[in-house]
C-alpha cells in the first residue's frame, strides 16, 4: 500500500517529529490538496499504520500524537496502539473526535503507556483505528508526534489527581475487606412480606440499609433503620418500602458516628412461598454452542448438532425505556413505571423456548453497550470499550440496570422459557474493550463488578432457586494483555472470590474462554507457552485441567463444601483458510478437546464459538463450523458426530493431524 505524505511545517522544531501514513485497511487515504490528506472509512475495521517513525522520535520526550482535522461527521473515537516486540498490540490511548466544521486540533497523550525506546528500530510504527460508520471521512494536516504543550501537561496533573482518588478508594475497599469487625450480621432471610436481619451488635450498634448504587465502604444517604441494639438481635423489617423491594438491599451495623462496625450482608436465604418451584436442570453431556442465531422455528438446522448447552447475548439497553414508545409495554419495578421492548423480547423468548423444548440449557450473557451519557453506562467508561460496566455509581443508572434485570427475571424464569445461568459481563480481565469502566485499580473495578453480579444473582434467586451467576474471563491466566484496562486473571479471580464471600457467600461459577494460545492457530496441542501448573501464562485446550484444579482449593468452595461450576463458555478453532487441510485442523482441535472433557466433572459445558464464520467482524478469524455463506465445513460434521457412534471417523482425522510434525 502506498504511503501518503502528510504536511509538515517547513521549519520543524526539535519538539516535533513528523509522521506519514502507511499500510491501511477499510479506509482510503488520498492527498486532496497540498498539505491536506483525506481519510474515508470504507469497512468495519478502519485503521492505518504510520510509516516507520523517524529516528528522532524519543519516547521519553515525544508523548503526544497530534494533527489538525476537519470532519463534518466527526468520529465516535480514535484509538492509538503500537506493536510490542513479541508481536502483540498494546493499547496506548484514545480520544473522541467531535464534529469539526473548521480545522480543529486533535491529540492523544500516550505518556502512561510509552512504547519501548525504538532507537535503532527502523520498523517502529504507530497504529490508529477509527470507530464510526463506513462513509464517514476526515481531513488531516500537520500529523506528528511531539512533546506535550502546557494544556496537555495540566491535563496530566488532573488525570493524576483522579487516579489518586481512585487509588485511595481502592485502598479503602481493601482495608475494609481485610478488617476485623467487632460486630456481625450473621444472616438475612427474605419472606413474602418481610426481611429478617440477625446478628450480634456487641456493646451497641444501629442497622443501616445500603442501596444498590452505594458501595459497601461508602457512607449511605439512607437513615438508620433501627435504634441502637446490644448483643444478639433478630430484627423483622417490612420487605417493601415505598414500593421498593428491600430484598435487593445490603445491611450493615454502624456506630453512632456512622462508622461501619460490621461487614455489609446480602440476603442468604428465602422462606417458602417466595420463590416458585422450578426443577434443577442437568445435561447428559458438555457439548454446546455460542453465537446462537435467532431460532424462529423448532426445526432449525443447528439442532442437528446434538447440543445440550447454548449461550445467548442479552444486550440490556434496548430492552427498556423510561418513556412510552410504540411496541413497548409498561411494567413496574420498585414503584416506578418502565416500558419493555416487546418485539425485542419476543424474539429472544422464541429462541429460548425452542432451545428449552430440545432440552438445551441456556446461559445468558449480560452486556451493557458503551454509549456515553446513557443512564445504564458507567459514567467513567472510556470510548474505546465496546461494552461497559453497568452504572452502579449513580441512583438513576442503578435504577435502569435494576429494571432491566427485573424484566429478564420475569420473562426468563418460566418453565417453558428459562435461562438458568447468567454470565457477567464479557471477559472482564480485558476491561478496556469488553467491560469498560475507565482505568481503575483492580479493587475499585471489582467492587462495582461484584455488586453487579450480586444484584443479578439475588434478583434471579427470588424467582429461580437454581439460578447461578458466572464471572467471564479470557484464556489469559498469569500473563495479562498489554496496555491499560487489562488485569491478570489469577489475582483477579483470587480477589473476586474474597470479595464474593465477604458479604455472605453465594453460588457463583467461572465462565472461562480457553482458546488456543494464538487464536489464529488451531493447533492447540502444540501451544508452546502453557504449563500444567498454576503459574501457566494461559489456559488453553492443552491444559484445561488447571482451572478445575485451582478452583478445587478450599477457599473457593461454595459454603466450604461445593466445587464451583465451570462453563467453558466461548472458544473455538480457527480455519485460517477454507482449505481441506485447515478444516482438518479445526476437526482435530474439536476432537482433542472433547477427549479431555469427560475427566473434568466440574466443567458443565463447552460452548463452541461460533456457529458461523464472521471474518469481517472478527479480524479475519473463521471460528465457525459454517462458512460466511452458510456452507457446512468439515467441522460441522465432526461436531455433530461427537458423542455418537460416528465420532470415530473424525477421531482418525484428528490423530493424523495431531501426529504430524509441527510446522
Amino acid at each position: 500500500m502506498l504511503w501518503v505524505l502528510l504536511p509538515v511545517p517547513w521549519s520543524i522544531a526539535a519538539e516535533n517529529v513528523p509522521l506519514r501514513t502507511g499500510p491501511h485497511r477499510d479506509v482510503t487515504i488520498a492527498v486532496v490538496e497540498p498539505g491536506v490528506s483525506e481519510v474515508v472509512l470504507t469497512g468495519v475495521s478502519p485503521h492505518f499504520w504510520t510509516a516507520p517513525v523517524d529516528a528522532a522520535f524519543d519516547p521519553d520526550k515525544h508523548t503526544v500524537i497530534s494533527f489538525e482535522y476537519f470532519s463534518p461527521s466527526g468520529m465516535e473515537s480514535v484509538h492509538l496502539r503500537y506493536r510490542q516486540s513479541d508481536g502483540s498490540m498494546t493499547y496506548a490511548g484514545e480520544s473522541a473526535m467531535p464534529i469539526a466544521e473548521t480545522w480543529q486540533p486533535f491529540s492523544i497523550d500516550f505518556s502512561e503507556v510509552r512504547p519501548p525506546a525504538p532507537k535503532g528500530d527502523a520498523a517502529f510504527r504507530f497504529h490508529l483505528a477509527f470507530a464510526y460508520k463506513p462513509g464517514s471521512s476526515l481531513r488531516i494536516r500537520n500529523f506528528e508526534v511531539r512533546a506535550p504543550n502546557e494544556s496537555e501537561r495540566a491535563a496530566r496533573v488532573r488525570r493524576d489527581e483522579v487516579r489518586q482518588q481512585r487509588e485511595n478508594e481502592a485502598a479503602a475497599i481493601l482495608s475494609s475487606l481485610h478488617a476485623d469487625f467487632s460486630e456481625t450480621i450473621s444472616s438475612v432471610t427474605i419472606s413474602p412480606e418481610s426481611v429478617r436481619v440477625s446478628g450480634d451488635a456487641g456493646k451497641g450498634a444501629r442497622l443501616r440499609e445500603l442501596l444498590i448504587h452505594e458501595s459497601s465502604t461508602s457512607l449511605s444517604a439512607a437513615t438508620w433503620v433501627s435504634d441502637e441494639w446490644k448483643g444478639e438481635f433478630s430484627l423483622e423489617l417490612p420487605r417493601f418500602a415505598d414500593g421498593r423491594d428491600r430484598a435487593l438491599s445490603r445491611w450493615r451495623l454502624e456506630n453512632g458516628e456512622g462508622k461501619a462496625v460490621s461487614r455489609a450482608r446480602w440476603y442468604d436465604s428465602v422462606e417458602a412461598g417466595v420463590t416458585p418451584e422450578l426443577p434443577k436442570l442437568t445435561a447428559t453431556h458438555q457439548k454446546g454452542l455460542g453465537g446462537i442465531p435467532p431460532i424462529p422455528q423448532p426445526d432449525h438446522v443447528l439442532f442437528e448438532l446434538g447440543i445440550r448447552h447454548a449461550t445467548i447475548n442479552l444486550v440490556l439497553s434496548p430492552m427498556i425505556s423510561e418513556t412510552p414508545r410504540p411496541g413497548f409495554t409498561p411494567f413496574k419495578v420498585d414503584g416506578r413505571e418502565w416500558y419493555a421492548n416487546e418485539p425485542f423480547l419476543k424474539g429472544l423468548e422464541t429462541t429460548v423456548r425452542h432451545l428449552n423444548a430440545k432440552e438445551v440449557l441456556v446461559s445468558g450473557i449480560l452486556l451493557v453497550p458503551n454509549h456515553a451519557g446513557k443512564p445504564m453506562t458507567h459514567p467513567e467508561a472510556e470510548p474505546r470499550g465496546i461494552y461497559a460496566m453497568p452504572n452502579l455509581a449513580e441512583a438513576g443508572g442503578a435504577a435502569h440496570y435494576r429494571a432491566a434485570i427485573h424484566l429478564l427475571a420475569e420473562r426468563f424464569t418460566r418453565p417453558d422459557c428459562r435461562i438458568i445461568n447468567w454470565i457477567l459481563h464479557n471477559e472482564i480481565d480485558q476491561a478496556g474493550v469488553w467491560t469498560n469502566m475507565g482505568d481503575q485499580p483492580l479493587a475499585r473495578y471489582l467492587e462495582s463488578y461484584v455488586r453487579s453480579m450480586r444484584l443479578v444473582y439475588h434478583t434471579m434467586r427470588l424467582r429461580d432457586s437454581h439460578a447461578r451467576t458466572f464471572i467471564s474471563l479470557t484464556h489469559h491466566w498469569m500473563k495479562p494483555s498489554f496496555g491499560s484496562g487489562a488485569y491478570t486473571v489469577r489475582p483477579l479471580l483470587d480477589l473476586f472470590g474474597e470479595m464474593a464471600s465477604a458479604e455472605g457467600d453465594f453460588e457463583w461459577g467461572v465462565a472461562y474462554h480457553p482458546y488456543p494460545q494464538d487464536l489464529r492457530n488451531p493447533d492447540a496441542w502444540n501451544d508452546r507457552d502453557v504449563t500444567g501448573d498454576f503459574e501457566t501464562p494461559y489456559i488453553t485446550p492443552k491444559n484445561l485441567e488447571v482451572l478445575p484444579a485451582y478452583l478445587a482449593q478450599p477457599r473457593f468452595l461454595y459454603r466450604g463444601k461445593q466445587p464451583r461450576a465451570i462453563l467453558f463458555s466461548e472458544q473455538g478453532f480457527n480455519t485460517p483458510t477454507l482449505s481441506e487441510a485447515d478444516q482438518r485442523r479445526q476437526v482435530a482441535g474439536l476432537i482433542y478437546t472433547f477427549r479431555k472433557l469427560p475427566s473434568l466433572p466440574t466443567v458443565e459445558a463447552w460452548h463452541l464459538h461460533r456457529y458461523q464464520d464472521m471474518p469481517d467482524g472478527e479480524g479475519g478469524l473463521r471460528l465457525g463450523i459454517l462458512d460466511e455463506h452458510g456452507t457446512r465445513k468439515l467441522g460441522w460434521h465432526a461436531y455433530a458426530a461427537i458423542g455418537t457412534d460416528r465420532e470415530g471417523e473424525y477421531a482418525k482425522i484428528a490423530d493424523e493431524v495431531i501426529s504430524a510434525p509441527a510446522e
